[in-house]
């Protein structure tokens, strides 16, 4: 049986259900959203393992929406290969 998640505040399930809402439930946000919103009521252990994410990953991305907001889920600029040709 899952706990009630304690590290995801009413205030916090509040905002990210406004922000599933407004941006919709396709594309990788709004998948990270849902995982958070059910991480609530269902436990984080249940959700990573439904989402076949670590429990880690669940919960860097709860401290990203809580410290950043829906802005922290973007990929930083200087990110990736760098091109071999100019």
């Amino acid at each position: 049986m899952s706990r009630v998640s304690q590290a995801i505040s009413s205030d916090l399930l509040s905002y990210c259900q406004k922000e599933l809402k407004a941006q919709g439930v396709r594309g990788e946000t709004g998948r990270r959203l849902q995982a958070i919103i059910s991480a609530k009521s269902h436990g984080i252990s249940a959700v990573s393992e439904i989402y076949n994410i670590s429990r880690e990953t669940l919960m860097r991305w709860i401290r990203k929406v809580q410290a950043q907001g829906t802005e922290g889920f973007e990929v930083a600029s200087g990110r990736g290969r760098k091109a071999k040709l100019t």
